[in-house]
């Protein structure tokens, strides 16, 4: 009788090591569509303008959730950010920023409430983003615009670095999928985005001047799929 009683404690701390032991990452893919608002020198990083001046993107993401509260992922989108002078109380000069984007970029997310596949009784949660990311641009300029001698054109395609930086927050929609919604800051190592910068001798001649980085507000709306079994 002792060794049976032994036997099924035996199997019965077997389970429960099986059952604590269960792996709680999964592979997640998502799609997104999105909203940019530009935030730079001509409209002097003021969002005054924000329903006239949002221009929407799509994006795609890969993610693997390591547990429960971490994980880490890609994303590829395509949007683009607009400004104008009009819009700023600058309508003789009549600058616009009319600038696409395409940033791909590696990024973590830490969840506030533990959630994936275990976590049932908690249908959503807040979560903080952060990424880096390689960003092409391409401005498309005003050729109307009059520009003074100490304005400096770039037209073509350029490329540059950035980061971002947000919070989101993400809700369950059935077992393996999910709603996700997040505001972000995306920050750029370049200062012409808008495709015009101030000349290095206009710079060295006007101390008190300077060509600051550009950056955008990213409003992010989507759903992904998680794949693991149950």
């Amino acid at each position: 009788m002792k060794n049976k009683v032994l036997i099924a404690a035996v199997f019965a701390l077997f389970a429960f090591s099986a059952q604590a032991q269960r792996p709680t990452s999964f592979l997640e893919l998502g799609g997104y569509g999105m909203s940019q608002n530009y935030l730079g020198d001509v409209n002097g990083n003021s969002l005054s303008a924000f329903t006239q001046e949002a221009k929407f993107g799509a994006g795609a993401q890969l993610k693997y959730n390591f547990s429960s509260l971490l994980s880490v992922g890609a994303d590829v989108n395509f949007g683009n950010v607009y400004s104008h002078d009009n819009l700023h109380g600058n309508e003789t000069r009549d600058y616009v920023v009319d600038t696409e984007l395409l940033q791909m970029g590696v990024f973590t997310n830490i969840h506030f409430i533990p959630f994936g596949k275990y976590n049932l009784r908690h249908s959503h949660t807040p979560f903080l983003h952060a990424g880096v990311n390689a960003v092409t641009y391409q401005p498309n300029l005003n050729t109307n615009a009059q520009y003074p001698e100490e304005i400096e054109l770039y037209p073509g395609t350029g490329h540059t670095v950035g980061y971002t930086l947000g919070f989101g927050w993400r809700i369950r929609r059935s077992l393996k999928s999910f709603y996700n919604f997040g505001i972000y800051y995306n920050g750029f190592a370049a200062s012409n985005i808008e495709g015009f910068n101030y000349t290095a001798e206009y710079l060295e001649a006007n101390t008190d001047v300077r060509n600051t980085m550009d950056g955008c507000l990213t409003l992010k709306l989507g759903m992904s799929l998680g794949f693991f079994e149950q």
